[in-house]
């Protein structure tokens, strides 16, 4: 499946959460409720994949965890505090982070079919905590510093909540950069 599929069928998930599942975003409600719906709506898209929210099982780790290797510098730059021991575990400037991924579009059992994450937020939601996710986004979807989950495609997802006729926010991240498609 190409990228721009991805992204296109994305966006179309987005816009039935939008039309059957208003109520969660004009009230405000949880991210992890709105994300669920998004992962079932995504899995009717995409049949012939797993669509998993808060997903930790990586299997071609020796301990069975979602981690990714991060860049301590730009941690410390977004002002994202330091997890306990994370300063003397740092090897150079790269940091090991569990992590728990909103929404992954993925075959369950091998990296190799790793499709497209996901990071949803609301816009009522910490700025820091969007800056966060934007760095594990370019993470995910690279190998740099020796990340193994290699997503085809990142995307970060803001929903306008508290309103009336909600509107989002969505941009993509290819090889760690942001990426946009034609």
């Amino acid at each position: 499946m190409t990228d721009k599929e991805v992204a296109q069928l994305l966006v179309l998930a987005i816009e039935v959460i939008k039309a059957k599942d208003k109520w969660l975003l004009e009230k405000n409600i949880n991210e992890p409720s709105i994300s669920h719906k998004l992962a079932e709506t995504l899995q009717m898209f995409f049949p012939d994949y797993n669509v998993d929210c808060e997903y930790d099982g990586n299997i071609e780790s020796d301990i069975g965890k979602k981690k990714i290797f991060v860049i301590k510098r730009e941690i410390v730059e977004a002002k994202i505090k330091l997890n306990k021991g994370e300063e003397e575990t740092a090897i150079d400037d790269i940091l090991i982070r569990e992590v728990l991924p909103d929404i992954i579009i993925h075959k369950r059992g091998t990296n190799e079919k790793n499709l497209c994450i996901i990071e949803v937020k609301k816009s009522k939601s910490a700025l820091i905590d969007c800056i966060y996710d934007e760095i594990k986004l370019q993470s995910y979807t690279t190998n740099y510093n020796n990340n193994e989950l290699n997503y085809q495609i990142g995307a970060f997802l803001e929903f306008e909540t508290g309103k009336q006729n909600p509107r989002h926010r969505l941009h993509f991240y290819k090889n760690g950069r942001p990426h946009i498609f034609d």
